[in-house]
């Protein structure tokens, strides 16, 4: 992958393997991981201030649920790929348009939605 194309994930999630097997995702995809941030309070600090092309993101994490740091990358334009056990109506009505990867989920299934997420923050 050329570094024109490459793509600086934020990745949210407070279970450590699945975080782990998304890191591992993206590496592999060949973007560079910021995280796993497992805390809603730091993941608003990168969110606010990080150099992000896109953000993976557990919905239930460590400090509540992850919507104000939701709500704060799409301000800044930064696509967003929600990840969670509920389905899309369970999501404040201003998110359900956002793509939702329903855990669980196989590798494949977050393969395709990382490289739809990464092209998307590349030609933005």
């Amino acid at each position: 992958m050329s570094d024109t194309a490459k793509c600086r994930v934020l990745v949210v999630e407070d279970e450590p393997l699945v975080g782990m097997d998304i890191e591992d995702a993206i590496d592999e995809l060949g973007h560079d991981v910021v995280g796993p941030i497992a805390e809603l309070n730091e993941a608003l600090a990168v969110a606010l201030d990080g150099e992000l092309g896109c953000a993976v993101l557990d919905i239930n994490i460590r400090g509540g649920n992850s919507y104000p740091v939701i709500d704060l990358l799409l301000r800044r334009g930064v696509p967003v790929l929600l990840m969670s056990g509920y389905d899309v109506l369970t999501l404040p009505e201003r998110l359900r348009e956002e793509t939702l990867l329903q855990k669980p989920f196989t590798t494949g299934q977050l393969d395709l939605e990382l490289r739809n997420l990464c092209a998307r923050a590349v030609n933005s």
